[in-house]
């Protein structure tokens, strides 16, 4: 049988490197072995082909906010960094907190889309979860205000328990308000203070004790107490990078605040072995704002950062340097992440959407924000080592090679 078209690279199974020859029939893998045959070839030889990235967690602030990002320089951006699906968050201008906004964001942003997309709809009006229903890709709750987005009126416990949302994936954003301290926040250490792993854990607390049809999953995780509760309850759970490689000491300034916000490092270390053992979904939380906004006083800027870029490469090289195995970087920002949405991506196996990405682990960089694509322009990376794609893979057509994005607005919406 001669295929599409066949590419020879090496691939990870059960953590072990093999090079193989993938068929590509029609936008999927239809064959990985040994002897294939296409009426085109690609040849990777040594680079290792991970299957495209899956961020589960994005900002890409359209509409609203698009000074800071579009849907096309994030989904850009995304895509640079070997991530071929994101999934965005609803807390825009307006919020897509029903279904009349969120159709007309769909409509915004699909003509703009460079990788595969879902939207999440905002949970807070109980009536609009059924309307929202044919467009989210899943749910947001927010248990407390962050940026563009105030905590929900209605308690979680109502909002959970609706029919409506059975089976559906419920991302929660968990921190109790009331258990902010009321510490003027002027760095890093006193933001950690005011939204303090109490408040994190308590909240974790309280959604894992609902009966809810929903599948819970926990966003931006911070402590490994907050993670054991979530494994207990087998319920999924998001881990970022910046909560596992940043911490509050760090001279970030301003570019540092998020929410929740960098712990000490002894906490983010724990954390960092969650990491380790592969079992956990590693998310961006891609969130950018301009420098100049960044340069506010610390107390009024707004809180987030930009990742959807460095979050692969930096785990990559991360692995390389022995302190992950390279099995759970795809684990954690392929396979899990896909499995969570029961998207047809995240594995190299036939009968997957042909969402490849390609890594010559001999080529680690110094991260610049100058060189990113993000429209904000910086990271607090700055410096890192990384590893990033040479080629990447959607549906079969190669979006970016050497580097540059080569096929635009190829993205589809996953609903």
């Amino acid at each position: 049988m001669a295929h599409e078209l066949v590419i020879k690279t090496r691939i990870l199974s059960s953590g072990q490197f093999s090079s193989v020859a993938i068929g590509i029939d029609r936008g999927l893998i239809s064959a990985v072995g040994e002897n294939l045959h296409g009426a085109r070839q690609f040849n990777f030889g040594d680079y290792l082909a991970l299957p495209g990235g899956v961020d589960t967690h994005t900002h890409m602030r359209e509409p609203g906010h698009t000074h800071k990002e579009t849907f096309f320089s994030g989904t850009k951006s995304a895509a640079l960094g070997g991530t071929t699906t994101i999934l965005d968050m609803p807390n825009n201008d307006p919020p897509t907190d029903n279904a009349r906004a969120l159709q007309d964001k769909l409509e915004l942003v699909s003509e703009s889309a460079n990788v595969d997309f879902g939207l999440f709809g905002e949970l807070s009006d109980i009536d609009e979860i059924e309307r929202m229903a044919p467009i989210a890709a899943g749910y947001k709750l927010f248990m407390s205000e962050t940026t563009s987005a105030s905590s929900s009126s209605s308690p979680p416990e109502m909002l959970l328990n609706s029919r409506h949302i059975a089976g559906r994936v419920v991302t929660v954003h968990a921190e109790d308000p009331t258990l902010f301290s009321p510490e003027e926040c002027t760095d890093l250490h006193s933001h950690n203070l005011i939204r303090n792993l109490k408040a994190e854990t308590e909240a974790v607390r309280r959604i894992l004790a609902i009966d809810t049809p929903a599948r819970i999953n926990l966003a931006h995780l911070t402590s490994r107490e907050s993670v054991e509760m979530a494994q207990r309850r087998k319920a999924s759970f998001e881990i970022t990078p910046h909560h596992i490689l940043l911490d509050e000491s760090m001279p970030l300034g301003a570019k540092g605040k998020v929410n929740p916000p960098l712990r000490k490092r002894q906490v983010a270390d724990r954390l960092f072995e969650i990491a380790r053992t592969g079992r956990a979904i590693i998310a961006s939380d891609h969130a950018p704002h301009t420098e100049a906004e960044k340069s506010a006083k610390f107390s009024i800027a707004p809180s987030g950062i930009p990742g959807a870029e460095t979050r692969i490469p930096l785990m990559l090289a991360l692995a390389e340097k022995g302190m992950l195995k390279h099995q759970a970087v795809q684990d954690m920002c392929c396979q899990l992440p896909a499995d969570l949405f029961g998207l047809k991506k995240g594995r190299i196996a036939p009968g997957y959407d042909a969402d490849l990405a390609f890594y010559d682990l001999s080529n680690t960089v110094k991260i610049k924000g100058s060189d990113l694509h993000s429209k904000c322009g910086w990271t607090p990376f700055e410096g890192w080592d990384a590893i990033f794609p040479a080629g990447v893979m959607l549906r079969g057509s190669m979006i970016v090679r050497g580097g540059q994005l080569v096929l635009e607005k190829m993205g589809q919406n996953l609903r």
